[in-house]
């Protein structure tokens, strides 16, 4: 359980030491279950043949310190997703990783494309998404995890990108997903990082903007941006204030 504050999307603040321990995955759900598991996946590959069922890290224990979990199939978290009655039997909280990139310029924003299976149209701060097994290590690197979606989603490198420690867990109330949410650094100036998405990007977002600090109010008052991300730019916002005595 998460001891949260605030909000409708709850959030735990991260300690310094926070670490993710793997844990074995628990047994098999009763037959009825993954029988409807099997025909949940099956009716969306038909519609989406794209759709591929990978390894997704779950969480089943929340604390500021540390986040234990385990490893489950993808196809798992899309069931549940679509139907949250199944949350009663498989417990999955899938854990995703969400950057907000400060440019000397500003904030990078994006706006998810109207085609996304979820949250389609809203604003978010890429690099974002699920934690997934990229390597044959048990271990969960959150760094590695937020600069392939860094990849994937802006075309920036590891060389181009320093990542901070985890600032946040939060979740989604409905679909019990588990975002960790920490701030990237770039020296690029806001049109080299929007040349390169236009250049090697996917297609997740079909918009960028750079929001200043002192914009961020505003932003924040006038666009639908996903509140992970409302929670980090407030958060950096704050901590970039000069402090008074």
């Amino acid at each position: 359980m998460i001891r949260s504050f605030g909000g409708p999307w709850p959030a735990l603040p991260l300690s310094a030491s926070f670490r993710i321990d793997v844990e074995a995955p628990p047994p098999a759900a009763p037959a009825d279950i993954e029988q409807e598991i099997t025909h949940l996946w099956q009716q969306a590959c038909a519609t989406t043949p794209a759709l591929f069922n990978g390894c997704v890290f779950s969480a089943s224990c929340v604390t500021r310190t540390a986040i234990k979990g385990y490893w489950t199939e993808y196809r798992r978290v899309f069931a549940q997703m679509k139907n949250p009655a199944l949350f009663s039997f498989l417990r999955l909280q899938p854990l995703a990783v969400v950057g907000l990139v400060h440019t000397p310029d500003g904030y990078v924003l994006g706006r998810r494309n109207p085609s996304s299976i979820y949250q389609g149209n809203f604003w978010q701060s890429p690099p974002a998404g699920s934690i997934e097994k990229r390597t044959n290590t048990q271990n969960v690197n959150l760094a590695e995890q937020i600069l392939a979606e860094a990849t994937e989603e802006l075309g920036l490198n590891a060389k181009s990108l320093q990542v901070g420690q985890p600032l946040m867990a939060v979740r989604h109330p409905h679909t019990r997903v588990l975002d960790i949410g920490l701030v990237l650094e770039t020296q690029l100036a806001f049109t080299k990082v929007e040349e390169s998405w236009k250049q090697h990007a996917n297609k997740e977002y079909d918009m960028l903007a750079c929001v200043p600090a002192q914009d961020v109010t505003t932003w924040l008052g006038q666009n639908a941006i996903l509140p992970t991300s409302q929670y980090l730019l407030q958060h950096d916002v704050k901590s970039r204030m000069p402090r008074t005595l």
